[in-house]
């Protein structure tokens, strides 16, 4: 059993990369494998307001073949979280180093501790909402009809976690979801994180928000784009009521 386990946990992880990688560094570790060999059977985990490790959804749900999105910038926006986290850790051992020397004064320690470390949480903050894909969950056991697919219609939100080397999930419902919406616009945009998408956490009610890129995934996306748009009040054509096209 326990042999079996281990099997199972190392044929869902898998490297993400993007199309356009060339480096070993660019790797994101991500447990969303859409062409492991055991996809129909790995159980897909997201994370929860209020867990410390991420809980598995029921055994009845797979990933897509395919994320509907994929985000262009995933490996630049993991290597600047790791850059600048790098950097963190240099300034501190930089400030310990001229706190504890005599010939310098505790200002140089102050100073190289701040430069250092305001980029990395300037970077943490700011791209903490940056999805690098959404895949679709599909129930195994009913048909894929179109009915069956708006009626109870979920995404899987993958986000990079602190140090942009893994990557976690979020579940975002899209059937039925009021709360998924366009983001308001910042009284001070510059103090805000990048944020388009917003929805609210069935459970806990927390207000979760998402960073995705428009124009990006084709028409699967534009539909999804369409009801957040409806949702937020906003009609640019993209909104498809099926009830009434039927």
């Amino acid at each position: 059993m326990l042999l079996s386990s281990v099997r199972h946990y190392a044929s869902h992880k898998g490297s993400y990369k993007s199309p356009d990688s060339s480096i070993e560094t660019d790797e994101i570790i991500s447990e969303n494998n859409p062409w492991s060999p055991t996809l129909l059977t790995d159980r897909v985990k997201v994370r929860k307001p209020g867990y410390v490790r991420s809980v598995e959804l029921p055994e009845n749900l797979r990933l897509s073949y395919q994320p509907l999105y994929e985000a262009p910038g995933s490996k630049y926006v993991a290597l600047l979280k790791r850059l600048t986290i790098s950097v963190g850790v240099l300034g501190c051992y930089g400030a310990k180093l001229f706190y504890d020397s005599p010939h310098f004064d505790d200002y140089y320690a102050v100073s190289t501790l701040a430069a250092c470390s305001v980029p990395a949480m300037v970077v943490q903050y700011k791209t903490r909402e940056y999805v690098t894909r959404i895949f679709r969950l599909y129930d195994k056991n009913k048909p894929q009809t179109l009915e069956n697919l708006v009626n109870d219609e979920q995404l899987i939100v993958e986000k990079l976690n602190f140090t942009g080397g893994k990557t976690f999930n979020q579940l975002v419902r899209v059937s039925g979801n009021d709360s998924l919406k366009l983001v308001s616009t910042p009284k001070v945009p510059l103090l805000a994180s990048y944020a388009v998408w917003q929805d609210k956490e069935p459970e806990s009610g927390t207000v979760r928000k998402h960073y995705i890129v428009d124009d990006i995934g084709g028409m699967k996306m534009d539909r999804l784009w369409g009801i957040v748009e409806k949702n937020s009040g906003e009609d640019n054509g993209r909104y498809i009521d099926y009830n009434k096209s039927q």
